[in-house]
């Protein structure tokens, strides 16, 4: 999937989706990035897809590799999936859940559980784990943003070419 589900049968719906709500601020795009989003979503919508593949190794199991250069602050994804709440986080064996709305409760607090619903972005190298170590080797950086007054997330590159 390419976008936010929010399936009725885990009580979620995308009006729990209030970034009003957040527990600090989060805060939107401006214009230009904005429309770098929105140009994003359209040219996904199309069949066009950053230059990579998802790669299985043994040892460390799925993770994506560039097929070519990409530049440093491309946007190359939108982290997707059913949207779950913090408190039924543990019903889910994902070890890639992303925080999508974070209210202070966790009956409010939505995260975003790619295993049924994900795209390539669930195997991004690093980009749940917390280790500073781990975080300087990441290739993309995670930003959460509101647009039309919904919490999203997207990757950015962020090592040069």
């Amino acid at each position: 999937s390419e976008e936010l589900v929010y399936p009725a049968e885990h009580g979620v719906t995308e009006e729990m989706n209030d970034a009003s709500l957040n527990k600090t601020v989060v805060e939107p795009l401006n214009q230009r990035n904005l429309g770098i989003f929105k140009d994003f979503l359209h040219n996904q919508r199309k069949g066009c897809f950053p230059p990579i593949k998802v790669v299985h190794d043994e040892k460390i199991g799925f993770s994506v590799e560039a097929l070519a250069a990409i530049p440093r602050h491309t946007l190359i994804a939108e982290y997707v999936g059913e949207v779950i709440t913090t408190e039924r986080s543990g019903e889910t064996s994902s070890d890639s859940l992303m925080t999508l709305l974070d209210t202070g409760s966790p009956k409010t607090s939505l995260i975003i559980d790619p295993t049924r619903a994900g795209n390539f972005a669930r195997f991004l190298s690093g980009i749940n784990n917390r280790c500073c170590a781990s975080r300087r080797k990441a290739n993309v950086r995670a930003r959460r943003f509101v647009m039309d007054g919904k919490c999203r997330v997207a990757f950015f590159t962020s090592k040069k070419d």
